[in-house]
């Protein structure tokens, strides 16, 4: 865009510099040039001399944008003038200052507990000032199991947050170990460093080591890789041809694959400390290895050359949850190569019987097998995998989702296997299960949920057969040979430690009170969605305080969970975590009554409507904070719970405001997939449903949704006081039959 020489053209000039003026001043007002002024005003008066349209984006946008055209500067001022590169200076010391201010608010946490959420961390940290950013990455893997072991991706046990100042941040980074223990785990807090160091094409005067001023460092302007090359960098670079090679060799083995692999290509040195640093190595998790991906996937040909080089060294091997296109081979390189494996995952490695066998035979001493989601791998296929005599060695199968298992394979199985994951395993026959019963009574772990053959006599067999037996899941709607009688079974199971039966429709009043008066040593109980309002009532879930060593309880969305039974369950003193999801009937008395348990660690009230700030800030101030004692998560999503009225000084109480409750509703609707983490229950975060449709919403419950639409009505103004909130609360609720 160019303008005339006559009248008209100085005209738009002018009107034109008038809308750059204006900008500049509003953009002062909002504090968005703080100490351009002087460089700005002397841009707009060069620029004159030249094209106004080459300038359209600076104006457009933002004068800030100026930033990223300062290299035109001197181009744009070569107009037989001096020009004094210390008028735009300014610009380069000014973001030099901004950027250390905003780096010195940040801190860098590690060694965070998976069990921590990002709300649970934000809410921990805002004791030392207001947060205003955290980051909590998510690992890939996901898990889909029940009400207990929901759609799940544990944290990476790294976060960055910002803090609004830095004496925030300072304080943070100066807490005690004590203060920084968060589920039994010390997290470590640093100071934050910048990747970035002044961005592209700018090397700034703090980039510098040895305290050199700016008079001393003058700033480039050239490309990103000339300032690298001509700044005078002061600071040293740490000698590493000077350490030992043993030293070097175990700084390489932390390194990735592929870093490793192309060390090799550096000098001969490098070559055998990269190729030695494999001895270190017994472990390999291929999944962790971000080189491979959808566009480039992992091949035999990589595989083969990763074990050429460790396998002789491995003793665990997981190449599950990785994007590859493995041929015939794959099975076979890692027979040959690995010898000495302990554990092995192949879950998603399709082959035929002869690799599978091939597979068993060469594998001598393996005692941990995992090969999970074989939805189209025949039971002849498993049948010829513990063929060999691995069968006999193993304590660890994981089977889970392998849709077409029949379970022929098991008779191989021997008295050494410990731990067996059947879920999902629909196909699995009560003929296989006597089998199991038979040659493997010395289980300690028996996941079988919805193993839907399996019938009331297999279940007195494995009540009768495995004596050891401490964890056993029965979760599922539709076990057709198995009835309420034979559930009680359960009760038999003398040395049951964990017992899971979400969603199962056959749970009853005489089966938790028989397990309350059986299983003296139960330490984790499930219940979720179980039953049925009929079939469970508060007779039976009062029976739970009789187990005195329970520390873990989930009773979500079980309908005869009143005040009442929480106070009846408040006497079981070693209560760690309990899960009160959906449970619409339990009021602030009822909720009031926990405050006596010193060994809580987890409360989850989500969609417990009747649940106010009275009771919660009871609650929080009923745990006050001191050294050595453990933080208590309180999950009040979908509460009656008001933020801001809510004060958490002094306590250790860590308040997360995420609503949880529609996951019970969708768990067993969403389809079932492998989960990688052994043991019970599972702590779901706020991010656990993000692949989820919006199909969610729908699975508010009905008491939610009359809930919402009475109090935040688009004609009624929302109830405040939390009184009259509980008031209103009480008497929908016995207008609904909730109350008595």
């Amino acid at each position: 865009m160019r303008f005339g020489t006559g009248p008209e053209g100085k005209s738009q000039q002018q009107s034109m510099f008038k809308a750059l003026r204006r900008l500049h001043g509003q953009n002062l007002e909002s504090r968005g040039l703080h100490d351009m002024t002087e460089a700005f005003q002397q841009f707009v008066t060069r620029a004159r001399f030249f094209s106004i349209g080459k300038l359209r984006r600076t104006w457009s946008h933002s004068a800030a944008e100026f930033i990223k055209y300062r290299r035109l500067l001197p181009m744009l001022l070569a107009d037989g003038e001096d020009f004094d590169a210390g008028e735009t200076d300014d610009f380069d010391a000014s973001i030099a200052f901004q950027a250390a201010s905003r780096d010195n608010r940040k801190i860098v946490v590690s060694n965070i507990s998976p069990r921590v959420t990002q709300s649970q961390l934000t809410s921990f940290f805002s004791n030392y000032g207001k947060i205003t950013n955290c980051i909590l990455p998510k690992e890939e893997k996901n898990s889909s199991v029940f009400g207990t072991l929901p759609k799940h991706r544990k944290n990476c046990g790294s976060a960055t947050i910002t803090f609004k100042t830095v004496d925030a941040a300072d304080r943070a980074r100066n807490a005690t170990s004590e203060e920084l223990k968060f589920y039994d785990q010390v997290m470590v807090v640093a100071g934050y460093v910048s990747k970035k160091r002044g961005g592209k094409g700018l090397v700034l005067a703090d980039d510098f080591g040895g305290g050199s001023s700016r008079e001393d460092t003058p700033l480039s302007r050239a490309s990103s890789t000339q300032s690298l090359a001509s700044g005078s960098i002061n600071s040293e670079v740490f000698p590493i041809e000077s350490l030992p090679l043993r030293i070097l060799e175990r700084v390489v083995s932390f390194l990735p694959i592929s870093e490793t692999i192309r060390m090799e290509r550096v000098s001969k040195k490098y070559m055998e400390v990269s190729i030695k640093s494999w001895q270190t190595i017994n472990r390999i998790v291929l999944a962790r290895e971000t080189l491979f991906n959808k566009s480039r996937p992992m091949r035999t040909s990589h595989l083969k050359q990763i074990l050429a080089r460790s396998g002789i060294n491995l003793k665990s091997l997981d190449i599950s949850g990785i994007h590859q296109l493995f041929d015939d081979k794959a099975l076979k390189v890692i027979a040959n190569c690995c010898p000495n494996l302990v554990e092995l995952d192949i879950s998603g490695i399709h082959a035929n019987c002869e690799e599978l066998e091939e597979l068993g035979e060469s594998l001598s001493k393996l005692e941990q097998l995992s090969y999970r989601g074989m939805e189209t791998t025949g039971d002849k296929a498993f049948y010829f995998l513990f063929k060999s005599e691995i069968s006999k060695k193993l304590k660890f199968i994981d089977l889970r989702n392998s849709k077409r298992l029949h379970g022929r394979a098991f008779r191989l199985f021997g008295s050494q296997l410990e731990s067996l994951y059947l879920d999902g395993c629909s196909k699995v026959d009560n003929l296989a299960l006597e089998d199991l019963c038979t040659n493997s009574a010395g289980l300690k772990e028996l996941r079988i949920n919805e193993v839907y053959r399996i019938s009331d006599e297999n279940l007195s067999m494995i009540a009768r057969r495995m004596e050891d037996l401490s964890i056993f899941t029965l979760c599922g709607d539709s076990y057709k040979s198995l009835t309420k009688a034979g559930l009680i079974h359960i009760s038999h199971m003398r040395n049951i430690t964990e017992l899971a039966l979400d969603y199962n429709i056959l749970v009853n009043d005489e089966l938790l009170i028989a397990i309350s008066a059986g299983l003296q040593k139960l330490q984790s109980l499930s219940l979720a969605n179980a039953g049925d309002d009929s079939s469970i009532t508060s007779e039976g879930l009062s029976a739970i305080k009789n187990l005195s060593e329970l520390s873990q309880l989930d009773v979500s969305s079980l309908a005869a969970l009143n005040s009442e039974v929480v106070k009846k369950l408040a006497e079981l003193k070693k209560l760690e975590l309990i899960q009160m999801r959906n449970c619409t009937y339990l009021a602030d008395e009822g909720f009031s009554a926990l405050i006596g348990l010193g060994s809580l660690k987890h409360v989850d009230l989500s969609g417990a409507i009747l649940i106010s700030n009275d009771s919660i800030q009871r609650f929080i101030k009923g745990f006050p904070s001191g050294p050595k004692l453990s933080p208590i998560t309180l999950v009040v999503g979908g509460t009656a719970a008001d933020a801001s009225k809510l004060t958490v000084r002094g306590s250790r109480v860590v308040v997360d405001f995420s609503d949880y409750s529609a996951i019970l509703q969708t768990s067993m609707q969403t389809s079932q997939s492998s989960s990688n983490q052994k043991g019970g229950f599972r702590i779901t975060s706020a991010s656990d449903n993000e692949a989820s449709s919006d199909d969610e919403f729908e699975a508010l419950t009905a008491q939610r949704s009359f809930y919402i639409d009475a109090v935040c009505g688009e004609d009624d103004s929302p109830i405040t006081d939390d009184g009259k909130l509980a008031e209103w609360a009480e008497k929908e609720a016995r207008s609904l039959g909730l109350l008595k």
